[in-house]
């Protein structure tokens, strides 16, 4: 690809841009948040565009480099958008810190040259790319790979636990919603209690009239030779 692009610069008689430093930012101590596009879908000085849809899935653990050389600190999050690929990085270099644009080196799996006879808009438009590394530099080959966001780690750390609070109130919210919506769902019922009753209402035993006639009871085997006894000393006087 770069080849063609030589090529092509040459047939159309354009020198190499100069390569001039950008000024730096002011000096900060400790360990800082870093964010904005490190490959944005815009055509570089080198006459490259990455399209926004053309990364492959981001491997893990991709190095964070001051110019390309040195480790610079570690990258927290590589996403795509429709605008670009954007970075998010915790920057350890003081160096590094400085440093107000971000760059990429990536492996082109599959690319297409645009434009080939306007001198002015030539370029090559990369449709495959692997991402390699991320560097923060101060001779950005894109000018529009600019730092957006820079931060102390300590207010991202208290950022993101407001963020974590927020949720789980949200999460407890939504818990409490649900139990009331099941509550309101489910028609009342009433749990039968122990049944009271007046003393009124108890069985009674009534009582026997005073004239009443009694039953006979039957007689047992010990009367009955009761009986016989008295018959028989009856019959001897």
């Amino acid at each position: 690809m770069q080849l063609e692009l030589k090529h092509l610069a040459r047939k159309h008689r354009i020198a190499p841009p100069p390569c001039v430093p950008t000024a730096p930012l002011p000096p900060v101590d400790g360990d800082w948040i870093f964010e904005g596009l490190a490959a944005p879908a815009t055509i570089d000085s080198e006459r490259t565009k990455f399209a926004a849809e053309c990364w492959m899935p981001v491997r893990q653990n991709i190095p964070l480099l001051y110019r390309h050389g040195r480790p610079a600190g570690e990258v927290l999050e590589v996403r795509t958008t429709d605008k670009g690929l954007h970075v998010r990085a915790l920057v350890r270099d003081n160096e590094a810190k400085r440093c107000a644009h971000f760059s990429v080196a990536a492996t082109i799996h599959g690319f297409q040259l645009r434009d080939v006879e306007d001198r002015e808009r030539f370029h090559a438009l990369v449709t495959c790319a692997t991402l390699n590394e991320i560097t923060l530099t101060d001779r950005p080959a894109n000018p529009a790979a600019i730092l957006r966001h820079r931060y102390r780690q300590s207010a991202a750390v208290e950022q993101w636990d407001i963020i974590k609070r927020g949720i789980v109130c949200a999460q407890g919210i939504v818990a409490a919603l649900r139990v009331i919506n099941a509550a309101q769902a489910v028609p009342p019922q009433t749990v039968a209690g122990p049944v009271k009753r007046s003393v009124c209402d108890l069985p009674r035993s009534r009582p026997t009239p005073v004239n009443a006639p009694t039953r006979p009871r039957p007689k047992t085997e010990f009367r009955t030779l009761v009986d016989a006894i008295n018959a028989t000393s009856g019959e001897v006087q």
